[in-house]
């Protein structure tokens, strides 16, 4: 009976593309080279997320496009492509370019494999691996705690999640590899949005650095080209290979209407089981405002480690679990949570332990729940974080 339990989902999308012009003539701003500046809410972010280091200094103005039905702004830094989707809630209303993905098409032919030398130097002192959900390569060493160790900043808090780590880096494109430029050999790796570097002759805390990937694909003379829609999804490559089979679309696209409402949902790995229930789509809650063509959709979801005595605890709590729909798109889940009646709150759970609550997210009319995504800390030496996806795209266990 402990996997029957309740939990609510629910928040809002993405879009695209066509430009116009430089907004914000203006001061206050960031100064750079050429009377370029980052102004107003783009400032905010880039302040807010350690802008200097993860984004670096300004290529151009902030401008304004479109794609099909959605405006959106668009700022290019040395390291990255700051977009404000205006439609889009918090945490989502400010996604990076998949610019990794542009700078390898050009690229691709510079890398070659490590040699097992490079290999030991990158391990050096972090010798372990990490493998995310559906990426085909891990990211090791100190790539592995450079990566863990940085994100955009959703919630606030010092600890950083895998949701966090993904909206800034994405998924890693390549193993670790050599890179020649100019007659100077990197190790580095690449990722959707950026690409890491690995310098031995720096200090600890700057071993790994962000390579000024966007100024070199400008440079190269991709400054004229229209950003591609991808860059308006949070993940594109968001299933998880469940290697379970999916039912067919008229189906799924029958969970938009109404999910099942017997029986639950479950997944299991690395020890912590997950299981999903009571789906349930609402137009109002607790006299939420929702935008126009939005609904709320609850569910009930029980975590469960069942792990060993000697294996570690896991924190986890409503603000790591994300729903992700049929389209790619990721929703946080509604800060209204705390007013459901038994609202997921952060929980240690030892091994044996096993906790459930309700969580709620404000989706769009025409979203059709694929999975949950929840993020998990384990509580050991190395706080090292993972990632478990919960596929929806099934029929759901009848007890018996």
């Amino acid at each position: 009976m402990w996997r029957r339990i309740l939990v609510i989902s629910i928040f809002f999308v993405l879009q695209m593309f066509s430009t116009v012009q430089p907004l914000y003539a203006a001061t206050p701003c960031i100064p750079s080279d050429d009377q370029i500046c980052v102004n107003g809410d783009i400032q905010k972010f880039w302040q807010a997320n350690n802008g200097a280091q993860l984004f670096g200094i300004p290529l151009d103005n902030e401008s304004a496009h479109r794609y099909i039905h959605e405006d959106y702004h668009i700022q290019n830094f040395e390291r990255a492509r700051i977009e404000h989707r205006f439609e889009q809630t918090k945490p989502y209303d400010f996604q990076l370019g998949l610019i990794g993905r542009e700078w390898l098409d050009r690229y691709n032919s510079e890398l070659s494999p490590l040699l097992p030398s490079d290999e030991a130097a990158l391990q050096g002192t972090h010798p372990s691996c990490v493998a995310l959900s559906n990426a085909q390569y891990t990211v090791c060493g100190a790539f592995r705690t450079f990566y863990q160790g940085h994100g955009l900043q959703f919630d606030n808090l010092a600890f950083v999640t895998n949701a966090e780590s993904l909206a800034l880096f994405g998924l890693p494109l390549t193993p670790a590899m050599r890179w020649t430029r100019n007659g100077q050999m990197y190790i580095v790796q690449i990722f959707e949005r950026a690409r890491f570097e690995y310098h031995p002759e720096n200090s600890s805390d700057a071993l790994v650095m962000l390579g000024r990937i966007n100024a070199e694909i400008r440079e190269a003379g991709s400054a004229t080209l229209t950003p591609q829609p991808t860059v308006a999804t949070v993940n594109d490559s968001f299933l998880v290979d469940t290697h379970t089979p999916i039912l067919p679309a008229n189906i799924v696209t029958g969970f938009g209407y109404r999910m099942p409402t017997d029986g639950y949902w479950e997944t299991a790995s690395q020890g912590i089981y997950i299981a999903a229930s009571t789906f349930r789509y609402q137009a109002t809650f607790y006299d939420t405002p929702i935008a126009e063509k939005y609904r709320f959709v609850s569910m009930a979801i029980l975590v469960k480690n069942q792990r060993t005595a000697q294996e570690p605890a896991v924190y986890y709590d409503y603000r790591y679990i994300n729903l992700i729909d049929t389209l790619g798109r990721r929703y946080a889940a509604a800060s209204t949570a705390m007013h459901l009646e038994t609202p997921i709150l952060g929980t240690t759970l030892k091994p044996g332990e096993l906790y459930g609550g309700q969580i709620i997210f404000a989706i769009p009319d025409d979203a059709v729940p694929a999975q949950i995504e929840c993020n998990f800390a384990n509580l050991d030496t190395y706080q090292s974080r993972f990632q478990q996806n919960l596929e929806l795209r099934v029929w759901p266990i009848i007890p018996s």
